[in-house]
């Protein structure tokens, strides 16, 4: 009897200190502080000076409108002319003899056939539509204008730049300003008589001898 008193106190007892051990080898944990919600971002408006930047880097700004005299055909176009071809990524041309204007798109300006047109305008201004109307390309395209039918067979050549309207309606009725958003530089080859330009996307575009003193 005092036998199995002794086995079971001793039972108990290591059971006892094992439950001890087993809880002295684990650190009390303290329980976990409720917490707070992280803050909402909250959108700032940008300043001023950062909208202004933001509008100009998206083409969102005001553009600056300058009045130009348009270079002059010396037998006006009774008609408007029309060529259009459909130019992949290999490039291609578009060509108006009877205006003598001729458009090279050069290899991987778009990366999917495209119908491209240009019509010459109608009328004594050397000026030009393309289309699709906006689209902008990878690489500029070459824009060459033979200017011996033109005023410029004379002499005047010395301010010939190339001019972005977005309508017709930015030209005079008798041809002779136009007003324009953006001025290219053109490139004059004497030797041929010929006026050449890039452009890197497509709407109008005018060739004038100089900013204009007038507006119409």
């Amino acid at each position: 009897m005092r036998t199995r008193s002794l086995s079971t106190f001793a039972l108990t007892a290591g059971i006892a200190i094992l439950a001890f051990g087993c809880g002295s080898n684990d650190s009390p944990v303290a329980p976990l502080a409720p917490t707070a919600p992280a803050p909402t971002a909250r959108a700032i408006a940008p300043d001023s000076a950062s909208r202004s930047l933001l509008g100009g880097l998206l083409g969102g700004s005001q553009t600056t409108t300058t009045t130009v005299n348009a270079l002059q055909r010396t037998k006006p176009l009774s008609a408007p002319i029309t060529v259009s071809a459909r130019i992949g990524i290999l490039g291609g041309v578009l060509a108006i003899p009877q205006a003598g204007l001729t458009v090279v798109v050069p290899p991987l300006a778009v990366f999917s056939t495209t119908t491209f047109s240009v019509t010459a305008l109608a009328g004594s201004a050397v000026a030009y539509q393309f289309a699709p109307h906006g689209i902008h390309f990878t690489t500029p395209l070459v824009v060459t204008q033979s200017l011996a039918n033109t005023q410029a067979s004379s002499g005047l050549v010395d301010a010939l730049q190339l001019g972005y309207f977005q309508s017709t309606d930015d030209i005079s009725s008798n041809g002779l300003l136009a007003n324009v958003t953006e001025l290219l530089s053109v490139q004059l080859d004497l030797l041929h008589l010929t006026a050449i330009s890039t452009i890197w996307h497509f709407s109008g575009y005018i060739f004038a001898t100089g900013r204009s003193t007038s507006d119409f």
